[in-house]
């Protein structure tokens, strides 16, 4: 039976009617198991179990036989009679997923079995069960991506050779990039708290019919937890909170989250606490590396107000790694009835100053440290939302989800030279509105349309001065964006319609059409222009098939298309870095892709799951950057340095293509082995040049044992080797933090222990990097983690 045709029959089906209530949990965990379809053979009388695995009154007759199905769980057929006076039943986890739901790839709950795009999903689980302490790393689980980190206080994610501006991240519903993402390493995945998360989907390829500009390698959405309402008169209340402890680092981490609803109303409140030392790197070092990756001095401001350089006499701690974050959330949901609901959501996070260790380990030509500070200041992240959900079919609409809300990010740099008294301090503020009205409009199993439209206003101040930290006097200084500020406005339509012709084949297209406005006033000398405004339209779209030979065997293919809106980064930055400064260009327009992918799986049912997926991505307008000339001049003075002059441009033509492979195989009880690889390959066409952020091959190895109270977690992360030759010419790759030939391909062995004591009460242990290997993750500028053990302790309540 479909799990349409189930869900439709659930709708139909009342259940006012006194009786026997079930609660319905995964044997694997003791979880609770929500939307849990339970019908008798004839589908006369039928359940579903609610968020906390609870049914209503059953109604079913003592001669039924009973079916629980759920796509994640393995379907169980028994007597009603047998289980006339129990109150639980327990469900064994499937871990070949024959079908399972996906959100985000329409903004709508729909079966995989009709997606074309490759979409990996983490959920509440993975989030418990792994030591991660960043939502960035949280994202290595998939085995499909790769996160760079220029400081410890980092993680920028790189999907399919895309990485920073070029990926869209979103958390529910709001999309996080604005007008200052920039196209090098971003670490602003760092400010979501991974400890509230309630799911994680990824989308992988260009996703600009649903989600517009940014989408280009694909998007990262992330779900933190809704209130939970009570299903009778009583007061839910519930809560979890977390203690852990890791070695490499010192590092300490505090959760607590607190949940209390009513029928009608519910309130959800989170908070999180990092305080995480230096960290210390891997000791098992390839002989030929040397020195590689080590930080072998640091400063110190000394009594006398000058600076002095030390040895770090130990070799493996790398200095200007420590840092501390705090994360809140509150969230209040109302049900204003069966068919509308708001949920408010307010968000923060903020940190310590977070050093920049690339900047940090640079040396001056008389070989002092060339800085004495180089930090970000406190990373501040600000989200207010309103969202309502309505879901009462109409002719116009099946369901309506409308969000409105305001983001306030301080993006801040304050750097010092050695032995200078002058710090120099960049101060960026963005301020962001949004609105997303997203429909749904079903006709009937076979057919639906996804509608919306969106408007999106960003507003970036800049300012920037000189201190002197020894009488505190002042004076100005080049700003990293237009000092005058900057605003852009961008509005845009999308439709997409799906038709599933047989069970065999489904048929997708779509269009979306932007409209974006940017203006910048600069009042720079330095500069032969005092302002731009720029103003394009870009229109995109897709088509896709999925098609079943049997139900055992998925195809998918896709045609798309997608486009990046130009921000302020991409033509309004003065930035020095290594020996190029990067200054503005005007004549910047809009990128656009097209992207060819044809993928298949191949579904042993409870053995194996076998994905494959090819692309070709071909980028015509790319924004890379380039030699440039101001003025009629190559090279530039910048905060006492000469560098020579590069822009961001639009080349004619550059492409990106690959392959990843996945397999999950359940080849024994509760054992499941899971193995990941990726392949992407990436040039600059025009130029000839190979393009940055392409990442090595890379990929994971897992088994784990789930039973019961216990789970056992071995599991292997890899990279190739990215060689020198292969490093894009303009520093997108970080090439002076790899050695002379690259960086090197590693591997390391980790394993995660977890223990349920009891319902209350879990416990954990993982040992990462068990071999203390040393390495850098790809244009990286901190070096790996050594071995670290790590200890959780997890209540619940």
């Amino acid at each position: 039976m479909r799990t349409g045709t189930v869900i439709i029959l659930l709708l139909m089906v009342t259940l006012s009617v006194h009786g026997q209530r079930l609660r319905v949990l995964s044997e694997n965990s003791g979880e609770p198991v929500a939307n849990v379809a339970i019908f008798n053979k004839t589908r006369e009388r039928a359940a579903i179990t609610d968020s906390l695995g609870n049914t209503g009154p059953l109604n079913f007759l003592p001669s039924d036989t009973l079916i629980f199905q759920h796509p994640s769980f393995v379907t169980i057929i028994v007597p009603y009679a047998a289980i006339h006076n129990k109150t639980e039943i327990r469900l064994s986890k499937r871990n070949i997923l024959f079908d399972e739901f996906i959100i985000s790839a329409s903004k709508s709950r729909e079966s995989k079995q009709i997606i074309p795009y490759k979409i990996s999903v983490l959920e509440k689980k993975n989030f418990s069960q792994t030591p991660f302490q960043t939502a960035a790393d949280i994202l290595l689980e998939t085995g499909n991506i790769t996160v760079q980190k220029t400081q410890s206080g980092g993680g920028s994610p790189i999907l399919r050779g895309f990485e920073a501006n070029k990926i869209l991240l979103v958390v529910d519903g709001v999309r996080l990039n604005n007008a200052i993402y920039r196209s090098g390493h971003l670490q602003n995945s760092i400010t979501i708290d991974h400890a509230i998360l309630n799911r994680t989907e990824i989308i992988f390829g260009p996703s600009s019919l649903i989600y517009g500009s940014d989408a280009l390698g694909g998007v990262i959405h992330y779900y933190t937890r809704d209130p939970e309402l009570s299903d009778n008169e009583k007061t839910h209340i519930a809560g979890g909170a977390y203690g852990q402890f890791s070695t490499v680092n010192n590092g300490k981490v505090g959760h607590l989250n607190f949940n209390v609803g009513g029928k009608k109303f519910g309130s959800l409140t989170s908070i999180t606490y990092k305080d995480l030392g230096k960290v210390r790197m891997g000791s098992n070092r390839n002989l030929f590396y040397g020195d590689w990756g080590k930080t072998p001095h640091y400063v110190k401001r000394e009594t006398n107000d000058t600076d002095s350089m030390y040895v770090n006499k130990q070799e493996n701690l790398q200095y200007y790694t420590d840092y501390s974050q705090i994360d809140l959330l509150q969230k209040f949901k109302y049900s204003q009835t069966p068919f509308i609901d708001w949920i408010v959501n307010f968000q923060y996070s903020t940190s310590s100053n977070i050093d920049r260790l690339d900047k940090l380990n640079d040396y001056s030509d008389d070989g002092y440290l060339k800085y004495a500070e180089y930090h970000y200041g406190p990373q501040n992240r600000f989200l207010a939302s309103v969202k309502n959900v309505n879901r009462n079919d109409n002719p116009f609409f099946t369901n309506a989800t409308s969000i409105f809300a305001y983001q306030r990010i301080d993006e801040d740099r304050i750097s010092r030279k050695f032995n200078s008294h002058d710090r120099l301090s960049q101060l960026e503020t963005v301020n962001v509105l949004s609105l997303n009205f997203d429909f749904l409009k079903v006709w009937d199993v076979n057919k639906k349309l996804n509608y919306g439209y969106d408007l999106i206003y960003n507003n970036v101040g800049s300012g920037a001065h000189y201190e002197n930290i020894l009488n505190g006097e002042t004076k100005p200084a080049e700003t990293r964006y237009p000092s005058g500020g900057s605003n852009t406005l961008s509005s845009s339509l999308y439709a997409s319609y799906k038709k599933i012709y047989t069970e065999k084949l489904v048929l997708n297209g779509g269009l979306r059409y932007n409209y974006s406005v940017l203006h910048s006033v600069f009042n720079s000398p330095t500069l032969p222009f005092d302002t731009t405004e720029i103003n394009f339209g870009a229109l995109t779209g897709s088509v896709s098939l999925v098609y079943h030979p049997t139900m055992a065997w998925q195809i998918n293919a896709i045609l798309s298309t997608g486009y990046r809106n130009p921000n302020v980064d991409d033509y309004g930055k003065i930035r020095a870095k290594d020996d190029y400064i990067i200054v503005p260009n005007p004549d910047i327009k809009p990128e656009y892709t097209y992207n060819a992918e044809i993928g298949g799986s191949r579904v042993i049912e409870g053995f194996l799951r076998m994905d494959v997926v090819g692309y070709y991505t071909l980028l015509t307008d790319a924004i890379v950057r380039t030699d440039y000339s101001l003025n009629g001049q190559d090279s530039m003075m910048y905060d006492g340095d000469l560098y020579r002059i590069s822009a961001n441009y639009n080349a004619n033509l550059a492409h990106i293509y690959g392959t990843s492979v996945n397999v999950v195989s359940d080849f024994y009880n509760n054992i499941v082995l899971k193995a990941s690889m990726n392949i992407t390959r990436g040039r600059n066409l025009s130029d000839d040049v190979p393009l940055g952020h392409i990442p090595p091959v890379f990929g994971r190895v897992s088994l784990t044992y789930d039973y019961n109270k216990f789970m056992f977690d071995s599991y292997i992360y890899y990279n190739g080797w990215k060689f020198a030759d292969d490093f894009s010419p303009y520093g997108e790759d970080n090439d002076d933090e790899a050695t002379v030939f690259g960086y090197p391909s590693w591997w390391t062995l980790n394993f995660n222990v977890s223990y349920r004591i009891n319902d209350h009460l879990t416990t954990q242990f993982a040992v990462d990097n068990i071999l203390d290997q040393f390495y850098k993750p790809f244009a990286s500028g901190v070096s790996a983690p050594g071995r670290n053990f790590i200890f959780t302790l997890r209540t619940y309540f």
